[in-house]
């Protein structure tokens, strides 16, 4: 499906990629270009770096929805048709709520949010942001107040990541680890922790490596206070799962033509593939072009009548013809990194080039600019 469909159909965009490929700016453009559709969109960040909020205009954003059409307006003196909203997920804040929703009792949430061990792996344990960022799309989901939600995807090392992040956290809290090794410190609480349990020590030790954190009853506190949270738990992490696999819900990737990226794309789209998840589109971000469309062919011949003609500016046309050859090899390094990164893919025809700017995108100019090279 191409972009502007995704744009004019989906309910959820979920955009994925390494890091450093301008995924949030894109995530933005595409943001603005569903509003500039007459789309009631959000995107949802968790860009630690604030280029969200910078490219829009903002002087922050938080945990809830902000509107940024009278910002663009203001700034551009474009009006939306649509409405663009903006927010930027605190993972922690979206963990809690998520305590105080499935808790049984008040004072059983308040327990478990104060618990210094909670505090420590809620943001210590591996795939907790990117299960923040799940929990929050599926919140969001359900409210039903947006005809199109946009996931900036966590900033992490390696885009599948994110795609593994419930399973980590559910199997980190797996009821069978309480059953086994965690009830024995009832009795360990009574007799002291030299009668601890051999095999519940060895779990604490693990943990102890894996989060940092050292307080034994605070950790056993924790889960024993979870048990009967477990199952609800796990059905809301299924719930998510199910949101992502849907039809409403589709993944574009974004990535450069430098080699790393493509190749983790190129992994990504496997792993799609056999997650069984829909594919939306490939957006090829800062793709250098041939400066004016000058052919490559005719280079050395328009430098050639440009010296004869002016003579007297040899050295600086020399100078600025080095430049655009550079310009013009790397435009086509580029031309063939993509085409070849689509032909192994089987994706010929397909994706979408936005060019390399000369600047940054960090205002409202720089983001319609960019949603300009987007189709539809």
């Amino acid at each position: 499906m191409d972009l502007a469909r995704l744009l004019k159909e989906k309910r959820i965009l979920i955009c994925c990629g390494s890091g450093g490929v301008g995924k949030t700016t894109v995530s933005a453009a595409l943001g603005l270009k569903a509003a500039m559709a007459g789309r009631k969109a959000l995107v949802c960040t968790i860009d630690p770096a604030r280029r969200l909020a910078d490219s829009l205009g903002l002087e922050c954003l938080g945990n809830s929805e902000t509107c940024v059409n009278e910002t663009v307006q203001s700034v551009s003196g474009v009006t939306l048709p649509g409405t663009l909203h903006a927010m930027m997920l605190d993972s922690k804040r979206t963990f809690d709520a998520l305590i105080e929703r499935l808790a049984s009792t008040p004072d059983a949430a308040a327990r478990i949010l104060g618990n210094p061990f909670y505090q420590n792996v809620t943001t210590a344990l591996a795939g907790s942001q990117e299960f923040s960022a799940m929990e929050k799309l599926y919140e969001l989901s359900v409210k039903n107040e947006y005809d199109l939600i946009i996931l900036d995807t966590p900033p992490t090392r390696h885009a599948l990541d994110f795609l593994d992040a419930p399973k980590k956290v559910t199997a980190f809290l797996d009821a069978r680890v309480i059953q086994w090794f965690v009830k024995p410190y009832l009795a360990a609480e009574r007799m002291g922790f030299k009668f601890f349990n051999r095999s519940a020590k060895i779990l604490f030790r693990i943990l102890e490596m894996g989060t940092g954190y050292q307080t034994l009853a605070d950790i056993a506190d924790f889960f024993l206070i979870f048990e009967g949270m477990y199952d609800e738990f796990r059905l809301r992490a299924e719930k998510v799962a199910a949101l992502v696999a849907s039809s409403g819900t589709a993944f574009v990737l974004v990535t450069s033509p430098e080699f790393p990226s493509l190749a983790e794309a190129r992994f990504f789209l496997e792993r799609l593939e056999s997650e069984g998840m829909e594919f939306g589109e490939i957006l090829f971000n800062r793709v250098s072009v041939t400066p004016g469309g000058l052919p490559g062919e005719r280079f050395a011949e328009i430098e050639k009548e440009a010296v004869e003609k002016l003579p007297e500016h040899g050295p600086v046309i020399e100078a600025l013809c080095a430049n655009l050859r550079l310009e013009i090899l790397l435009a086509e390094a580029d031309r063939r990194a993509v085409e070849l990164f689509l032909e192994k893919t089987c994706l010929t025809g397909r994706g979408v080039r936005i060019p390399f700017f000369s600047q940054d995108v960090h205002d409202i100019a720089g983001l319609l600019r960019l949603a300009r090279h987007l189709p539809g």
